[in-house]
C-alpha cells in the first residue's frame, strides 16, 4: 500500500502520495487473460493472486485480504456481477474495492455493475496506463477508508474506556452515596437501641419480596436502598417516649406515632429516586390494607406498594427481635401471628410473605450481626 506520513493534530498515520506494495486479487476464467493482469500488477509494484473463477475468488478472499479484487465479468459459473454482490454484501469484504473488466460496453451493463457493487470498470482490451491510472485510484480509496476504519476504531476503543471509567467513578458515588445514607439511618435507630442487623434484614426482606411480586429491577433497587429509612422520624421522637420501658400511654402513642410524618418531612423534596421512595414508606409503613393503619388510614392500593412492602416486613422483624415491652419471637410463633391479622395486609404481598417463609427464616438467623454492614459493601 501506500507509504504513509503522520498527521501531527490526530498523531496518526494518513495516506500519502506514493503508491506501495499491496495485494490484488484477479479472476478471471480466460488464463491468458490472467498471465496479462498478473504481469500489469507486478509492473505496477504488487502481490497478485490470480484464480479461474468467481467461487475460487469468493473462497481465498478472507485468507488473501486483498486490497483490490478484479473481475472478469463473463465467466461460466458465476459472473463477476454475483461475485461483486456477494463481496460488498459481506460486511468484513464489503470495504474493499472491486474493479470490473468487461467487453460489455452497453449502459445497461455498466448500470447493473454499479448495482452490485463495483467501484471501477475497465473495458477489454485492457489499456496499460488507464489499468494502472485506475489500479492507483483504487488503492488509494482503500488506503484512506482503511484509516478512516482504524480511526473510527481507535476512537471506540477511547469512548468504551472513557464510559468505564465514568461507570467506575458512578459506583464510587453511589457506594458513597448509599453508605452515609445508611450511617445517617443508623444514627437515628441506635436512639431506638435497633442494630445494623435490623437495617440490612430490612433491606433484605423488601427486596426479596418487591423481585418475588415481579417489580422492575430499578424499584427493587430503590425499595432495597430506601427501606432502611423507614423509622428516620424516630429521631424527633423525645427519649423520654421512645425509650420508655413497657407500653404506651395514649397520649404516648399518638405521639410516636408522629414518627411517619416527621420522617416523611425529612426526606421529602429530593430528586433522587431512593429518597422518593424513603419519603413514600417513611410515610406509609404503618398504614394498612384494611384502613386500620396510622398517619391517614388509606386502604388498599391507596398505599404505595413500597409502603405495603416495609409494612409486612417491619411487622415480621418487630416479631422476632427483642422489644422493652417483649421478649423475641420464634419464627413459627411470628407466621402465626402474621396469618392472624392477614386482613390488614396486601393479599398479594401475604401470600408472598407465605411463599418466602423459609427464605425469611434465613435472612434473620444470617443477619444478626451488631455492628453496621451497608448491604452493598
Amino acid at each position: 500500500m501506500e507509504q504513509k506520513k503522520t498527521d501531527p493534530l490526530l498523531a496518526r498515520e494518513v495516506p500519502g502520495e506514493e503508491t506501495g506494495r499491496a495485494r490484488i486479487l484477479v479472476a478471471d476464467d480466460d488464463r491468458f487473460s490472467r498471465s496479462i493482469f498478473e504481469d500489469l500488477v507486478k509492473d505496477s509494484g504488487h502481490e497478485c493472486l490470480a484464480v479461474e473463477n468467481g467461487l475460487e475468488a469468493l473462497e481465498k478472499v478472507s485468507a488473501y485480504d486483498p486490497d483490490l479484487v478484479i473481475l472478469d465479468v463473463v465467466m461460466p459459473g458465476m459472473d463477476g456481477f454475483e461475485v461483486a454482490r456477494r463481496l460488498k454484501a459481506d460486511p468484513t469484504t464489503a470495504h474493499i474495492p472491486v474493479l470490473l473488466v468487461t467487453s460489455l460496453s452497453d449502459q445497461k451493463s455498466r448500470v447493473k455493475g454499479l448495482e452490485r457493487g463495483a467501484d471501477e470498470f475497465l473495458s477489454k482490451p485492457v489499456d496499460e496506463a488507464e489499468f494502472k491510472v485506475r489500479v492507483r485510484n483504487l488503492l488509494k480509496v482503500k488506503e484512506f477508508e482503511d484509516f478512516l476504519l482504524d480511526h473510527g476504531r481507535r476512537l471506540e476503543g477511547e469512548v468504551i474506556s472513557k464510559e468505564a471509567q465514568l461507570e467506575n467513578a458512578y459506583e464510587k458515588i453511589k457506594k458513597a452515596y448509599v453508605e452515609t445514607v445508611y450511617r445517617l439511618t443508623l444514627a437515628a435507630e441506635y436512639r431506638d437501641k435497633e442494630t445494623g442487623g435490623h437495617i440490612k434484614r430490612i433491606s433484605l426482606y423488601s427486596q426479596l419480596l418487591a423481585r418475588y411480586i415481579g417489580l422492575d429491577e430499578l424499584k427493587v433497587e430503590s425499595i432495597f436502598f430506601a427501606s432502611p429509612m423507614h423509622d428516620v422520624g424516630k429521631i424527633g421522637i423525645p427519649d423520654s417516649i421512645l425509650l420508655k420501658p413497657g407500653r404506651h400511654t395514649s397520649e404516648e402513642s399518638v405521639v410516636m406515632k408522629g414518627h411517619t410524618s416527621i420522617g416523611a418531612r425529612i426526606l421529602k423534596g429530593s430528586d433522587s429516586e431512593i429518597l422518593k421512595t424513603a419519603c413514600e414508606i417513611a410515610l406509609n409503613h404503618h398504614e394498612r390494607w384494611d384502613g386500620s393503619g396510622y398517619p391517614e388510614g388509606k386502604k388498599g392500593i391507596e398505599i404505595p406498594i413500597s409502603g405495603r412492602i416495609v409494612n409486612i416486613v417491619d411487622i415480621y422483624d418487630a416479631l422476632r427481635s427483642k422489644r422493652p415491652y417483649k421478649e423475641a419471637f420464634h419464627h413459627e410463633k411470628a407466621c402465626r401471628i402474621i396469618d392472624g391479622e392477614s386482613r390488614t395486609f396486601d393479599p398479594v404481598l401475604y401470600e408472598a410473605f407465605r411463599d418466602c417463609a423459609d427464605e425469611f427464616r434465613r435472612l434473620f438467623d444470617e443477619n444478626q450481626q451488631e455492628r453496621f454492614d451497608s448491604p452493598i459493601l
